[in-house]
């Protein structure tokens, strides 16, 4: 399985609401790090997944912007 569809597959997950936990983000965070430091995906996601923090309020990101966030730049393609 490539980086990138490791990525889809979890963010499908989150989007379903089948698993919204901090320790699926920062996974997908680290793996984003780690295969996508100097891309544009990691320009369009790397802000949403640092600051994710259900439940906190502004600055942070909740779960529905991370939900449009993941629809819009990780799925749309699907």
């Amino acid at each position: 399985m490539t980086a990138l569809h490791e990525l889809k597959e979890m963010a499908q997950r989150f989007v379903d609401g089948e698993d919204r936990s901090m320790n699926l983000v920062n996974r997908m965070e680290d793996i984003l790090v780690e295969h996508f430091l100097d891309s544009d995906l990691f320009e369009s996601l790397g802000e949403g997944l640092a600051m994710y923090r259900p439940g906190a309020g502004h600055p942070y990101w909740s779960e529905p912007e991370i939900v449009q966030l993941f629809s819009e730049k990780l799925l749309g393609d699907r």
